[in-house]
């Protein structure tokens, strides 16, 4: 049975997580403008291929990280502890560039829109799509994880191209 404080406690870590994933989907877009186009850019070209990749990296690296956290030697337990956060810190750089993509979507339905707050739009609408009872939690939520893997993995390795980026256009 359910008392008011365990459900006031569930909701507050909802809305802090959505908040929190939020704000840190926007600081990577903001932080890595180029970065966070590629991957926009690779997500809008390939999706199905993104989702893949990260599912092949979730599927070793994930495994891997999870196997070495069980481990008992501390040193190990770290190594395990950063294989996992290099996949979170990968996926929200592709979760910055879906950002860019639907903040992109966004503004060409409303042009009357700036950039950014069309960018913080589209981070809060991918963050709160997934947690949306069933259909968020096991079918939009996972598949945005893996494609932001995906994405986010090709972009932090692929070198930027020469061309100025929208980033700096904007600024200039």
């Amino acid at each position: 049975m359910f008392i008011q404080g365990d459900v006031l406690a569930f909701v507050s870590l909802l809305i802090g997580t959505c908040l929190s994933a939020w704000a840190l989907t926007v600081t990577y877009g903001l932080l890595f403008p180029d970065r966070s186009e590629i991957a926009k850019a690779i997500l809008s070209a390939n999706p199905g291929k993104c989702v893949g990749r990260g599912a092949i990296i979730v599927a070793t690296l994930g495994v891997l990280g999870a196997v070495l956290l069980a481990v008992p030697n501390p040193v190990v337990k770290l190594v395990g502890w950063i294989v996992l956060l290099v996949i979170l810190s990968v996926a929200a750089l592709g979760l910055a560039g879906a950002a860019r993509m639907a903040g992109d979507r966004m503004q060409s339905m409303a042009p009357e829109m700036n950039h950014y707050a069309a960018f913080c739009r589209g981070a809060a609408f991918m963050i709160t799509g997934c947690i949306v009872p069933f259909v968020g939690w096991f079918a939009f939520g996972p598949v945005l994880f893996l494609a932001a893997v995906g994405a986010g993995s090709k972009a932090a390795v692929q070198r930027a191209s020469r061309t100025p980026s929208i980033s700096q256009l904007e600024t200039a």
